[in-house]
């Protein structure tokens, strides 16, 4: 599967006196690792820590911002319980995985005549308490601390007879990665009546057959090549040959430039999930459809939806379809998909085919759809490519492996690696000993190819250098070393210290800069006339209007006129203590406004490099006198790197005009702050920066602050 690197946590417990209290509190040390120094280092943090940063990192908040979602479990609630006393019965409901006690708080409203509600996961249980007393039904609910897997059905039982209502979203962008089969599963058999109305009543699982060379980036290596299109570095074969990482790739599709792909297919219907009872849950199966195909063109990938089937006569849908398909938008609107309700808890997903196929109008194909308890995958075949077997994809090539979709993509991104390779072509000579302090990406294999005496690559990680093995078997090179230290005899021979500004651990712009820091640590010893690409880098941060990317943040107050202030402060007490206040995004899927000039916040010349930088500004929202309001609930940063004077951003791809929307590098993230309400702000008002960045210890923090002016 393809990973995305975080924190490791190893946690050792030390005893604090507080001076202020009587009793003692425990401390936790959390080991983790700093993308800029590779090094492993120790921080002290709270002993609840990781129980803190599960609750902050839960999509609940996210979720219950849904509205459309809210109101159609609502309303297919209340069907079910009115269909229940139509027929003269009690409606008996269970509510699996609560959360926050929402759904159950719904059917209380509805009049069910008993509710029981489960959560395991323990704080959100207690959070959920406190939430039922605070809406007053308490009394009406039974909540049970347990996974409804573990609960029993009798007199000294957790419920005292079987429930003929559930209701339940254990749901995810893959609408089965969660377990959701195995719920249903055991709770027909153990705690539902036979003939019970399950809320949602069933799901279909929707694909469409697409060439995108633009999603492909994220998948495959391709060829390296340069402004004149001519290949630099092959890319190996068995990379080419590789199935895959059938792991799901979640993204919002709507947000695709809709010029990007091609359709080859109609929408297909793949898998049709009866979660009711009436007929059997597979856990493992393979389907095998024959489509017409509607365009000629290079099938890569299936685009992935689902939707959900609320009640028992099929009147309430709610879909997660991309625009194109999806029923309720507005097609003749400047921007459709802007007219469909958002969500970021389900998503929808690509899925890689193993291999192309090349399809062609009007004829048919055969789509193999498999499915296991918790996840897809699929297969193409035609008269000529038929597979032995369908297994699950795993990647033999290390890339999969070793790198994240968003770094492969940001290998493949011409734009930026054309203007990295023409400045090489210019600097690299015979007599260059090249050291490129970034083994994660091909500059270095570039420059040997290019004609460098020697080249030494500076990388640690095994399944990174087993790929520049492969690169280096692959062209041919002969002149490349990879080192896992950088000595002094490389050092004092060294022409050309290249790195390309994209470290496949880093994942905040900032911690890009490994590569300042390590320059830093051996300047004294380089050539007073060594070449450095890039030559520097700049930080810039502007304030913006996130559309819809600030509702998995904000407090909620109120959900379908449930009050949620003790989840809203459970939340944020949570965030506090375990999460930064500012956090990577691809914001290419998350439209925002700029609503504030980009102000430059930090400079660094790789040339002449200091070892700490510190700033203090502050930076008006505009530079002229108006009356104009901009509404403010966040600021972006990002980088742009300095190559042969040129700039490459990884942030806006064209200079941001107030209050249009940014077009964003699709390739990287750019770090995100949201603020906890959206803002009024005028031309009297301003934003702070404060920003440190010590290169001998590679430490780098930063501060935003909005200022309203008040007066």
């Amino acid at each position: 599967m393809f990973f995305d690197f975080h924190s490791i946590h190893l946690r050792l417990f030390f005893r604090v006196r507080s001076f202020s209290q009587s009793e003692d509190r425990m401390q936790v040390f959390t080991q983790k690792k700093n993308p800029i120094t590779g090094s492993t280092e120790w921080d002290v943090q709270h002993e609840d820590y990781d129980y803190h940063q599960e609750i902050a990192r839960s999509a609940f908040a996210d979720m219950l911002h849904d509205t459309e979602r809210n109101k159609k479990y609502y309303r297919a609630l209340q069907l079910a319980i009115e269909r229940m006393h139509k027929d003269g019965r009690k409606a008996n409901v269970l509510d699996i995985g609560t959360g926050t006690g929402l759904l159950s708080i719904m059917a209380a409203r509805c009049g069910a005549d008993s509710i029981t509600a489960c959560e395991a996961f323990k704080p959100m249980a207690e959070c959920c308490a406190k939430i039922l007393a605070c809406n007053g039904v308490a009394d009406k609910i039974t909540l049970i601390p347990k996974r409804s897997t573990e609960m029993t059905v009798g007199e000294n039982g957790d419920m005292k007879e079987k429930a003929n209502i559930l209701v339940t979203e254990v749901f995810d962008t893959e609408l089965i990665g969660e377990g959701a089969l195995s719920t249903f599963s055991h709770a027909h058999k153990y705690l539902l009546e036979k003939d019970c109305i399950v809320v949602p009543d069933s799901a279909v699982i929707y694909v469409q057959v697409v060439e995108c060379p633009t999603m492909q980036k994220w998948n495959k290596l391709n060829d390296l090549a340069d402004e004149e299109l001519e290949n630099v570095l092959r890319t190996p074969q068995k990379m080419k040959d590789c199935a895959g990482s059938a792991a799901v790739h979640d993204i919002q599709l709507s947000q695709l430039p809709r010029q990007a792909f091609r359709e080859l297919s109609e929408q297909i219907p793949v898998f049709y999930y009866d979660w009711s009872g009436r007929t059997p849950i597979d856990m493992k199966r393979t389907v095998k459809q024959q489509f017409a195909v509607t365009n000629t063109g290079r099938a890569q990938m299936v685009f992935m939806w689902w939707e959900l089937n609320m009640d028992t006569e099929g009147k309430i849908c709610l879909s997660c379809a991309p625009w194109w398909t999806h029923t309720d938008a507005d097609v003749a609107s400047e921007r459709p998909q802007d007219t469909i309700p958002w969500r970021d808890h389900w998503m929808q997903a690509v899925y890689y085919f193993p291999q192309e196929l090349t399809l062609k109008k009007d004829t048919e194909v055969t789509l193999i759809s498999c499915q296991d308890e918790y996840s897809l995958w699929f297969y193409l075949e035609d008269e000529k490519s038929k597979y032995k077997n369908y297994k699950r994809p795993i990647c033999e090539c290390g890339v999969h492996m070793a790198l994240s979709r968003t770094h492969v993509s940001y290998l493949n991104d011409g734009r930026r690696s054309k203007k990295f390779l023409s400045q090489l072509r210019q600097e690299i000579g015979k007599e260059s000993v090249v050291l490129d302090l970034n083994g994660s990406s091909f500059m270095g294999l570039a420059a040997a190819k290019f004609g460098a005496k020697q080249v030494y690559i500076y990388e640690t990680l095994n399944l990174n250098v087993g790929i520049l093995i492969d690169y280096i078997n692959e062209n041919s090179l002969n002149n490349v070393t990879i080192v896992p230290n950088i000595d002094d005899s490389i050092v004092t021979q060294v022409t050309n210290v290249i790195s390309d500004p994209n470290f496949s651990n880093a994942l905040l712009p900032w911690e890009n800069l490994k590569m300042a820091y390590i320059l830093y640590k051996y300047n004294s010893k380089l050539r007073s006339d060594v070449s450095i690409t890039p030559e520097g880098c700049e930080l810039w941060g502007m304030p913006v209007e996130f559309q819809d990317l600030h509702k998995i943040r904000i407090p909620l107050d109120k959900c379908e006129g449930i009050d949620m202030t003790t989840f809203d402060n459970l939340v944020e007490s949570s965030r506090i203590i375990s999460d930064a206040d500012i956090e990577p995004q691809p914001l290419w899927e998350y439209p925002c406004k700029s609503r504030g000039l980009p102000r430059k916040l930090l400079e660094i010349d790789m040339r002449v490099l200091q070892p700490t930088y510190a700033t203090n500004d502050i930076h008006p929202i505009l530079d002229t006198d108006c009356d104009e309001v901009q509404s403010i609930n966040g600021f972006v940063l990002w980088m742009s790197w300095t190559v042969g004077g040129k700039q490459i951003s990884a942030g806006p791809q064209e200079w941001p005009a107030v209050g249009e929307r940014v077009q964003w590098d699709m390739h990287t993230r750019q770090a995100v702050k949201i603020l906890k309400k959206a803002h009024e702000a005028g031309s009297t008002d301003t934003w702070s920066s404060q920003i440190a960045c010590d290169l001998e210890k590679g430490q780098f923090n930063v501060d935003i602050k909005l200022n309203i002016n008040d007066q």
